[in-house]
């Protein structure tokens, strides 16, 4: 799918007359982010990447619910997952940015970028099971044991009807956004393999939101590195000194000598 299309058909079915808003929300958060995360890079003033890394983190899940929560949308609210960071549901759907370093083809793969965290085990269990796309389970007897859930996610999960869980995975360096989807997907076992039970659609691109490449120092001999040239300064006459004449610059010169051509 195309970035700039409308929202995918899973979407509208999940969030209404609300998709495109929705949408066009979590795009303008990840810019959000991005921003932030620059910002951070510049005030730093460090060619290591933990300050862009920190800010990029916690703006991912501060911005999606600021963007999100202010479209004013009935029923919306912010989830503490027993965690540093707040979710935003809305439609009865939590909206869950993660982070992809690089992603191989069109969209993400079955696993989880990385390693599968306690309370990234918790909010799949908290969340509803959507419908397989096959007949058949192809991870059968892999699955886990359902981990105890905290407090925050117990309440959740045991509401009715259970929510839904979105993902939304994205691409960023300090070269900005590059892509980024959003989809329904389920975790089969501990080690993070997923199954993608909508359309991982794509939600951004960068090309298409007309970003550039943040440039770097460069390191080569560019028109104004090396030294700076040392101009001799011609000295005064003799004649000059003596008579006590005030010193004239080249143009006062060159001025003095096209009046006295002009007056010839």
């Amino acid at each position: 799918m195309n970035a700039d299309e409308s929202a995918p058909p899973w979407a509208q079915r999940r969030f209404g007359d609300d998709a495109e808003r929705i949408r066009a929300a979590l795009r303008e958060a990840l810019l959000d982010t991005q921003d932030a995360m620059l910002d951070s890079h510049v005030a730093g003033r460090s060619k290591k990447r933990f300050a862009a890394g920190s800010a990029r983190m916690t703006n991912q899940y501060e911005r999606v619910a600021e963007h999100v929560g202010a479209l004013g949308i009935e029923g919306t609210e912010r989830i503490k997952p027993g965690t540093f960071y707040e979710l935003i549901l809305v439609h009865n759907t939590l909206l869950y940015p993660v982070h992809v370093d690089g992603v191989e083809g069109a969209a993400p793969g079955r696993r989880w970028p990385k390693k599968v965290s306690g309370v990234v085990r918790e909010l799949f269990a908290a969340a509803e099971k959507p419908s397989q796309r096959w007949v058949a389970e192809p991870f059968s007897g892999l699955e886990d044991s359902q981990p105890v859930l905290r407090r925050s996610l117990a309440e959740l999960a045991g509401r009715d009807p259970q929510p839904a869980l979105v993902l939304i995975p994205y691409e960023m360096n300090l070269a900005g956004l590059h892509r980024a989807w959003w989809g329904q997907a389920t975790m089969l076992d501990a080690g993070g393999t997923l199954d993608w039970v909508t359309e991982c659609s794509l939600l951004a691109t960068g090309e298409a939101l007309g970003l550039s490449v943040v440039p770097t120092p460069r390191t080569d001999d560019g028109f104004d590195s090396g030294r700076i040239p040392e101009v001799p300064l011609s000295t005064r006459g003799e004649a000059d000194r003596v008579l006590n004449l005030p010193p004239q610059t080249e143009a006062e010169e060159q001025r003095a000598k096209h009046a006295e051509s002009d007056e010839n």
